[in-house]
């Protein structure tokens, strides 16, 4: 069954997104620790051979399934036109944290969202180091290799802050890189730990597990964040953008979170973002607004 113009089989599509995120990710474990060419697109942001081989894999795997669908895909082809009118589209990231897997670092995983009709109706994120399978479509709760997750509500609150378990990943450079560094010192001093993920698709999907209490992020890319959003969000989490509104319009920050700590991780993110006194000369981050910190 090809897909009608208005609509389209989300469970066969989950089989097939499923299906395309395993073969990706043998390819991956094959190439882990085996790149091949590395090259670097931007400060911080790499790309390798065996991206593109990780990427090939999983789109003729969708495209064997739907050959009707539209492909966005982080490694282009460059030359190609963006498809963002598509009525059916999938969005892939390959590889979503590159960073590790160029280094040999298991932990990063294969993304694959479908959008149709203006919405994410589909979400799978691959693990292929742990074998662990995040799913959800948007008739069917999140699930981690069959199991519903859910995320984690223990404490109501500030005690929900202060013990929370924050996770967050560096923008590549420049401004919001430099206000990420407040941010993370900021928060770094209010909560139970701070992790640096890696990976922001395992980011999100940790929180909508209950591993994490929050994820955020001041500049990512739709393939980065289309599959595990959906998943984040039939797990029982909220996503929005950096100034607590819809992550759809976003310029690149969004929030994750279990919904309970929400404000307080939103509170941060805003006192660095736009408070005069955290200037990105070295003020002290660890001084809530209006403290003089001095």
């Amino acid at each position: 069954m090809t897909p009608s113009a208005g609509s389209i089989d989300i469970h066969r599509a989950l089989e097939a997104a499923v299906n395309a995120a395993r073969q990706g990710g043998q390819v991956a474990k094959v190439r882990l620790g085996d790149p091949g060419y590395v090259k670097w697109k931007g400060d911080r942001d790499v790309v390798c051979e065996a991206s593109f081989q990780v990427q090939e894999a999983v789109v003729s795997a969708l495209l064997q399934e739907f050959p009707d669908t539209a492909i966005l895909a982080e490694e282009g082809p460059e030359d190609a036109p963006l498809p963002v009118d598509a009525e059916h589209l999938w969005i892939v990231d390959p590889v979503c944290g590159s960073l590790n897997f160029v280094q040999g670092i298991p932990h990063f995983a294969i993304s694959i969202a479908l959008r149709s009709g203006g919405s994410i109706c589909v979400g799978v994120v691959y693990d292929p180091c742990s074998d662990e399978l995040f799913e959800a479509t948007a008739e069917t709760p999140a699930t981690c290799n069959g199991r519903k997750i859910y995320v984690q509500h223990t404490l109501e609150g500030s005690e929900a802050w202060e013990s929370a378990i924050v996770g967050t990943d560096w923008p590549r450079g420049g401004e919001r890189r430099q206000q990420a560094r407040l941010i993370v010192g900021l928060v770094a001093d209010q909560v139970g730990e701070c992790n640096l993920m890696g990976s922001p698709a395992l980011g999100l999907c940790y929180v909508a597990a209950g591993r994490l209490h929050a994820y955020w992020h001041l500049d990512l890319k739709i393939w980065d964040i289309a599959a595990a959003s959906l998943i984040l969000q039939r797990a029982g989490g909220i996503l929005t953008d950096a100034e607590g509104v819809s992550w759809l319009h976003s310029e690149g920050g969004y929030i994750a979170t279990n919904s309970v700590i929400h404000g307080w991780m939103l509170n941060c993110i805003q006192s660095v973002l736009h408070f005069p006194r955290y200037d990105l000369a070295g003020t002290d981050p660890g001084a809530a607004p209006g403290e003089s910190g001095e």
